[in-house]
């Protein structure tokens, strides 16, 4: 009787341990077995999220080229292509998901939006919940489901929690200050905007877009001296960054009507 007792009692047991454990978190399948297109994906990968478009379109390109049975560098090149280009890396994307995880086909599923339709916000928020609900470890898709959410101050707050998951991880953090200092600074909370963009800009000193973003904050404060300075460092640290050039020349044309 007692034997029979115990053994109904562990049985029951089971099936709770079992509904206590959390299924290990999925993640987007960016790379494969070439260890060059590996390599070519992460840098694309660090450029794309921390805005610097140019050298990410680059290095994705240069992936697919190195491995052309990538499918994920076809996601984002899609989205930066139009015509003929953006058909190709959608078809491509799509052939090459065949047998991945599911996280890796909502990911793909994203390029079917149709954002001339009202409703495809609603249902790109819903995928990148469902993503992150199965990939809730994934930096990427955490960031980017962040970015999804409908109201200003719940992206903020995913975002301070993205940003103290990542320091406790000593994951990258750079991408997640220059978002939130532009938030910040759109709430009206320029205090808090200014120290994200200086961090920033401390996490990530060789990159572009970080002196960018500084040059974007004083020029909305019209310190257009300190403006200038600070996208001329960008366009030093990348000459071909146009949006670098393009504010250069609109400041400086700017001062010189001034002084006319």
């Amino acid at each position: 009787m007692k034997t029979t007792l115990k053994l109904a009692l562990i049985l029951m047991l089971v099936p709770l341990a079992l509904f206590s454990q959390k299924p290990e978190s999925q993640y987007i399948m960016w790379g494969s077995e070439d260890e060059i297109a590996n390599a070519m994906v992460m840098r694309g990968m660090d450029h794309m999220m921390n805005v610097e478009r140019e050298k990410a379109y680059t290095f994705f390109d240069a992936a697919v080229a190195q491995d052309p049975t990538l499918f994920a560098p076809h996601v984002v090149l899609a989205n930066m292509s139009w015509g003929d280009k953006r058909k190709h890396h959608i078809a491509e994307a799509k052939k090459n998901v065949e047998g991945k995880n599911e996280v890796s086909k909502l990911f793909v599923s994203t390029l079917d939006l149709d954002w001339q339709n009202e409703g495809a916000a609603d249902k790109n928020r819903a995928i990148w919940a469902k993503m992150y609900e199965l990939a809730y470890d994934g930096g990427f898709v955490n960031f980017r489901y962040a970015l999804s959410r409908k109201d200003v101050k719940e992206q903020i707050a995913e975002l301070e929690k993205l940003a103290a998951k990542n320091a406790k991880k000593d994951r990258s953090n750079a991408h997640v200050h220059n978002i939130l200092g532009y938030m910040y600074y759109a709430e009206g909370d320029k205090a808090k905007a200014k120290a994200h963009l200086d961090k920033y800009l401390e996490l990530r000193p060789d990159g572009y877009n970080a002196y960018d973003s500084m040059g974007e904050y004083y020029f909305n404060e019209g310190d257009m001296e300190n403006a200038l300075a600070y996208y001329k460092k960008a366009r030093m640290h990348y000459p071909a960054s146009r949006s670098a050039s393009d504010k250069i020349k609109e400041i400086e044309d700017k001062m010189k009507a001034k002084e006319e």
